[in-house]
């Protein structure tokens, strides 16, 4: 996700000359702004006293493959939308088509780990969803929180959801999950099942059903079977005029299941031997950014003297 928003971040349009969408790359045409968010990211967290540990997706769960296909139809459609754009003028629509076409090949989530390790960072292959793993890491004590616009890993039970890392203008909020099932009045199976009656990516959602009627008939039936049984009702009433559709795609056991027990990592002690913020390699990361990644020289400098000097902040 944050590899999708450094790029996003980092894409211009133009209106003068030749019209068109401009983005980062190296000398070769391979994108570099997911590099460039990375890396001034990590020195801002590091600046700051924050230790950082980059999780990267894994295998999505199968029941995920219906939502990334209407992602991978959407990302095409996008495609298309901003060739019209551009060719009718519309910079600004273009630019937001060109954000929503991205997409990330093997080779940039490579560049992405190469880079945070050169930086004396540690990172986390997840086995599944990066959000589950994630929110495993906390549960575990080996991390604070969890630092996402995704509000699945609350579902997967991450204690505390930063949100707001990535914008200059909106305030870091940050979620206590114990604050939101005190205030729900719920506990987590019944604010897993509100979260996959609101709608999820592992199954599809029941029409007519919103976030507030959501929560409406989670705190009034505690649970989506209970719920389904008052549709049904609802809907065979011939007084009443049929409003919610229950889709046959209505998944709601196995989405549970998952974030129940989702695919992670859960060796402690492995993953706490990996996790070591050590100095940066100032020779290897100049390669690496400016020779090969055609980064400019005096960005990179400073961005790694602010690393160096952070070293006795973080602890």
């Amino acid at each position: 996700m944050a590899i999708y928003q450094f790029l996003i971040a980092t894409q211009s349009f133009s209106k003068m000359g030749v019209p068109g969408v401009s983005e980062l790359k190296d000398a070769e045409g391979n994108l570099t702004g997911h590099l460039v968010g990375l890396f001034h990211r990590t020195v801002q967290f590091m600046e700051n006293g924050v230790k950082p540990i980059w999780v990267f997706d894994g295998k999505p769960p199968d029941l995920k493959s219906k939502e990334l296909e209407k992602r991978s139809l959407l990302k095409k459609a996008a495609e298309e939308q901003k060739e019209t754009a551009i060719a009718e003028g519309d910079m600004e629509r273009a630019k937001q088509m060109a954000g929503r076409s991205i997409r990330i090949t093997p080779e940039m989530m490579a560049d992405a780990k190469k880079l945070v390790q050169l930086m004396g960072v540690p990172y986390i292959e997840a086995p599944g969803e990066a959000e589950a793993q994630c929110a495993e890491l906390c549960k575990m004590g080996l991390a604070f929180g969890t630092a996402t616009e995704d509000m699945d890993a609350l579902t997967f039970g991450s204690p505390f959801l930063i949100r707001g890392l990535n914008s200059k203008k909106e305030p870091i909020t940050q979620i206590d999950l114990s604050l939101v099932l005190e205030g729900f009045g719920m506990n987590m199976d019944e604010f897993i099942d509100l979260c996959i009656l609101c709608g999820c990516d592992y199954t599809h959602s029941i029409g007519g059903i919103g976030p507030i009627k959501a929560f409406k008939l989670i705190e009034d039936n505690r649970n989506i079977e209970a719920v389904l049984e008052k549709v049904v009702e609802s809907n065979e009433d011939p007084k009443k005029k049929q409003k919610y559709i229950i889709p046959d795609t209505f998944l709601y056991e196995e989405s549970r299941a998952l974030f129940n027990e989702p695919d992670v990592n859960r060796d402690k002690a492995a993953i706490e031997a990996n996790l070591r913020w050590v100095r940066p390699d100032p020779d290897a990361l100049k390669a690496f950014l400016i020779e090969e990644k055609s980064f400019q020289e005096s960005k990179v400098a400073s961005g790694l003297t602010k690393l160096q000097n952070s070293q006795g902040k973080v602890n």
